[in-house]
C-alpha cells in the first residue's frame, strides 16, 4: 500500500476522520486513545509514500523562472 500514495492518502483520510467521529461521539475511549498514539505512525506513512513514491505532473519551471504558481503569471519588479 506505500507504494501507491493514492490509497495511503485514502486510507489516512479514512482513518483520521474515524478517528476525529469517535473524539465527538465520546464513544469507545479505549480505541481513542490507541488510535490516538497510532496517528503520527500514519501521517509519517503517508509522507513517505508521497515523497518516495509520489509524481508531479505539473509545469517544469525555465531557467530563470522563480515562481511555481501556475494559476498567476509570473511579472517581474
Amino acid at each position: 500500500m506505500l507504494k501507491h500514495p493514492y490509497y495511503t492518502a485514502l486510507f489516512a483520510t479514512v482513518y483520521l476522520l474515524i478517528f476525529v467521529l469517535l473524539i465527538q461521539l465520546q464513544v469507545w475511549a479505549n480505541l481513542v486513545y490507541l488510535m490516538f498514539f497510532l496517528s503520527p505512525i500514519i501521517v509519517l506513512a503517508l509522507a513517505w509514500s508521497i515523497i518516495r513514491h509520489g509524481s508531479y505532473s505539473g509545469k517544469e519551471l525555465s531557467k530563470n523562472e522563480h515562481w511555481g504558481y501556475q494559476d498567476k503569471p509570473y511579472k517581474k519588479i
